[in-house]
Order: C-alpha cells, then structure tokens, then sequence
C-alpha cells in the first residue's frame, strides 16, 4: 500500500490537547454540579463518557486523517492523457553560423525557421540548447513562448564561451534534459551547417531506445561562404586567408539516422520545421494521446466511509450520565 500524501499523518497529534481539553471540560461540568446541587455524591460520579463513547470520535477522527493521506492499492489502466509535446531545439551559434550564403546569415535564417516553428505549437513544450564546442540549456522546456522567443533572439556566438562546433555535447545535453520526461513525446531538432570538431558522436547509439527523435535543419549550401564578423571583418586563418565554410551534412544525416528522424535542407524548404510540426510531430503526439497507462487506485474512500459510519453511530452508542 502507498499513502500519496502521507504529511497530513501529523493531524493525528491533535488528538492529545483534544483528549486533555475534554477532560478538563468534564472536571469543570462535575464541579459546577457540584456547587449547584451541593450534593457530594456527585464528586464520585466518573468524569467522562463511557470509554466506547469517547473512543468512537477519536477513531473518526484517525479515519478522517487515514483518508486525507490518500492510501493507494491495485493498479487500474487510465487512458494516456495527452500531455504535448517535448521538442528541444538545439541551435548552432558557432563563427560558422554567421556565414552568409543564408541571407542574411545563417544564424538568421535559422532563428527564423525556429520562429516560424513557433507559431505552429499548441500547448506543446519547447526548450533551447546553444551549442558550439560545448552545449548548454538556455531555455529549459517550457509553454511560455514569449520566453522561448526573447532567448532565441539573444542566442549567438557570444553565448558560448568555447568555439568550434561539438555535435556530441548536444545529445549529451539533451539526454540529460530528457531524463526528466520519460515517456513523453520527446524531439531533438539540430540546427547547425554539420560541421563537427568534436568528432564525439558515438554518443548517438541508443537515442531510439531512450524515446528521442532526432530531426536535423542543415543551415548552408555546399558552395559556401566566408564569414564575416560583428565588426565588419572576415575570419581567417592563421596564414592569414580567408576562412570559407561549407555545409557538411555527414554528421546531420548520423544524427538523423540514430534518431529515427530525417534532414531538411533549409537553403530549399525555409519553412521545413513548420511542414515536419504539422505533418509528423503533432500527427505522432495524437497518436500518444490514444495509450493507457497504470496507475495505483485510490482507496481514501473506505477510511471516509467508516469514519461517517462511526460518527452516526456514535449517538446510539456513546450513553451519557444520568443528571
């Protein structure tokens, strides 16, 4: 047996100034019978009810707390209630990001498409991982859009501190972020241009048995771009010639494959998120909402009732003293 809300159990320690109050209550009633009637004889009458008459409440009131501790027995299958959706967007902000063969940039392009998935969403949850060579959780799941939005606007390559692009810190990231939501609808959606200095990804293996999906946005073109920074100049290399990114979607396509979800290009299908919201991840979230699930019943009934019994049957039984 499970009692769900066992802290209502320090009622019980009511009892005790109850039991003293009605004693002194008792005592104070004989002695002014007492003074009134001036007859000793009732100084040796007992100073309470009966002792069934006086535990019969008390037991009542033991039940009554029984019941707010709601005890728990035998399991009953209820319907899986549909909950919405967990759908983690982790977001490149990487330097590779401001390249601008994606007008403007890359990282605009894809806050866009993100924006535009946005919109779709209906009671689902949505969170926020920035990435470059490591990840971190900006914005945990949430239904608070407004949020969502004001920290995807803030995401860029400032954000984190480490350079380069580390793909695996993202599944590391978004298992951790997970593992509080097993058995939901859960979906990793990675927005990056694929390239991986990590080289980590064999922390992939096993996302389908977790229950993560795993889509992947490829944000560039293979003919690429240099890239420009904040102040106007180009990134170079350390012989001092431009820097030019291209996309690379081997790992986004690993990604993808482990995930059981597929690669959208975003150079072609701007609004692809929007399309895989609609089509795929809502039409899979109605699909959760049709299972069953088991729960431990409720039996906080059964001390109620008895309790209610107890009480009605305690004028019948509990005599009082003949004046």
């Amino acid at each position: 047996m499970n009692w769900a809300d066992p802290a209502y159990a320090w009622l019980c320690l009511l009892l005790v100034p109850a039991a003293m109050l009605l004693r002194r209550t008792a005592r104070r009633r004989r002695l002014d019978l007492l003074q009134l009637a001036g007859d000793d004889s009732l100084a040796q009458r007992p100073a309470c009810r009966p002792v069934l008459g006086a535990l019969l409440p008390a037991a009542a009131f033991l039940l009554i707390v029984a019941a707010l501790c709601r005890p728990q027995w035998g399991l009953i299958a209820l319907p899986q209630q549909s909950t919405g959706l967990n759908i983690l967007v982790a977001l490149d902000v990487s330097r590779s990001m401001l390249a601008e063969d994606l007008q403007p940039t890359r990282l605009a392009a894809a806050k866009d498409a993100v924006t535009g998935l946005l919109s779709q969403l209906q009671g689902d949850r949505i969170g926020l991982i920035a990435f470059a060579g490591s990840a971190f959780l900006v914005c945990p799941l949430t239904s608070d859009y407004g949020t969502f939005a004001a920290m995807l606007a803030e995401a860029g390559p400032d954000t984190l501190p480490l350079g380069g692009t580390s793909l695996g810190s993202v599944i590391s990231e978004a298992r951790r972020v997970f593992a509080a939501h097993q058995g939901s609808s859960n979906t990793l959606i990675v927005v990056s241009d694929g390239e991986d200095h990590g080289g980590d990804l064999g922390s992939v293996a096993g996302l389908g048995d977790a229950g993560i999906t795993v889509h992947s946005l490829a944000a560039g073109t293979p003919a690429g771009s240099v890239i420009r920074l904040a102040d106007g100049q180009f990134v170079r290399n350390r012989q001092g010639a431009l820097v030019k990114t291209r996309l690379q979607t081997e790992a986004l396509q690993q990604l993808a494959a482990a995930g059981g979800g597929r690669v959208f290009d975003l150079a072609t299908d701007p609004k692809a998120l929007e399309t895989l919201y609609r089509n795929e991840l809502a039409a899979s979230e109605r699909q959760a909402s049709s299972t069953t699930r088991q729960q431990l019943a409720e039996r906080f009934q059964f001390p109620l009732a008895l309790a209610l019994l107890l009480l009605l049957g305690e004028p019948l039984l509990a005599w009082r003293q003949k004046p």
